[in-house]
């Protein structure tokens, strides 16, 4: 088959894009009898990296969508429809969208997979958008997304579980393909390569500190779990908030920062801001455990980094994070400050056990490979193979507006 892959959330910083970027790869590594074609968008294009195995299409923009799909922004209808028009002249068997994320309307196209990483903005899109209209408008896209796609892909069964339940969905409609963790993320020792890394950020070598990575953003429950590191946590102990001070996304850093100030914390928390992996491979290595307290995950792939690198995980039992972190994390409800504290308390307490989780850890994080995901990923679109029966027609789109060239580099 000829198989298309929407690119234009390649650039973006956050799980969407990581996810697109590794699944990319592994793909491109991958034995398959398909070609690809990967569409991205121009203004993106300096930032993105499409294998050499793969076609790549350039469409012009008025704005790239990891920029205008944000919090507070909105995608041009023009935009869109550039993409879907890119898509239709392509000649394509099976468009892949890795994420609703940036989902346009496409036509011409035999077969559509989407991947929905969970209902998280539909069950609480207080927690994702600002204002009603972004909800509205997410609303929608997902709505026209499971309506357009033959097959929805999840990255795990707790996620499947919601999205069977939240679109009133047939079983065999979506399927579970999971994350892993990239390569950079493997147990180092430390030395002054780790020191150099640690000292970038103002971690001081021989501190120990709680890690927690991700966006800044209401449902990673961040305010609890710096109310729960004050109860519980040694003066001698730091916590570091690694995640982007600057997002796209909703984010609310000035409440996480007043939280910080009523509990008297001061140096003690530690805004790391963004940083790159190759520098995020050491704070995960020198951490005494990940903490991740968030009411919902789709699947919570810093965890899984985390456990490559040895270390163990301090993990709320929502969503998919059981499921994920496995026997290798010590679990807390992520309402309770006091769970927290305690969970928190008892782990620092006990260096032997946090030793027997992080060899845990090791184990749990090999079952998750992005070369497995690429398998699952092909395995799905064999099973959309054009067979002699064809699939329902979709019909384009009108618009008065006037076409948008797309050029292919």
């Amino acid at each position: 088959m000829r198989i298309g892959i929407d690119g234009s959330c390649l650039a973006n910083r956050r799980g969407f894009g990581r996810f697109a970027r590794q699944m990319l790869v592994a793909l491109a590594e991958a034995p398959s009898r398909h070609e690809f074609v990967v569409f991205v968008d121009r203004p993106s294009s300096p930032e993105v990296h499409v294998p050499g195995r793969f076609e790549r299409v350039e469409v012009e923009l008025g704005e790239a969508p990891s920029r205008a799909a944000s919090a507070s922004g909105r995608r041009r209808i023009g935009d869109m429809l550039a993409m879907g028009r890119a898509v239709a002249r392509t000649g394509l068997d099976l468009i892949y969208f890795p994420a609703t994320y940036s989902f346009f309307p496409v036509w011409n196209v035999r077969r559509v997979v989407v991947t929905m990483h969970d209902t998280l903005a539909l069950a609480h899109p207080e927690l994702v958008f600002p204002t009603w209209q972004g909800r509205v408008a997410w609303a929608i896209k997902e709505h026209a997304a499971a309506r357009w796609a033959d097959r929805i892909l999840t990255v795990s069964e707790s996620a499947r579980r919601d999205l069977l339940a939240w679109f009133r969905l047939p079983e065999e409609k979506v399927r579970v393909v999971t994350e892993g963790a990239d390569a950079v993320f493997r147990p180092r020792p430390p030395g002054p390569q780790s020191d150099a890394a640690l000292a970038r950020y103002g971690i001081a070598p021989g501190v120990r500190y709680i890690l927690a990575v991700g966006g800044l953003s209401p449902h990673k429950n961040l305010p609890r779990l710096i109310k729960a590191f004050a109860r519980g946590a040694p003066g001698d102990v730091g916590l570091v908030l690694v995640g982007d001070l600057g997002d796209v996304f909703h984010t609310h850093v000035p409440e996480l920062r007043a939280a910080v100030a009523r509990t008297g914390l001061g140096a003690r928390v530690n805004f790391a801001g963004f940083v790159p992996d190759d520098d995020l491979v050491f704070l995960y290595n020198r951490a005494y455990a990940l903490a991740q307290p968030s009411l919902m995950e789709g699947f919570g792939l810093p965890p899984v980094e985390a456990m490559a690198c040895g270390t163990p995980v301090l993990s709320s039992t929502a969503g998919s994070l059981p499921e994920v972190v496995g026997d290798a994390g010590a679990f807390f409800d992520p309402t309770d400050v006091s769970a927290i504290a305690a969970t928190l308390g008892r782990l620092l307490d006990d260096p032997a056990e946090r030793d027997r989780l992080a060899r845990r850890a090791l184990r749990r994080a090999a079952g998750f490979t992005w070369a497995e995901s690429a398998r699952a990923l092909l395995a799905c679109f064999d099973e959309l193979e054009p067979k002699s029966s064809p699939p329902r027609p979709r019909e384009p789109l009108r618009t008065n507006r006037p076409q948008q060239r797309a050029r292919t580099a």
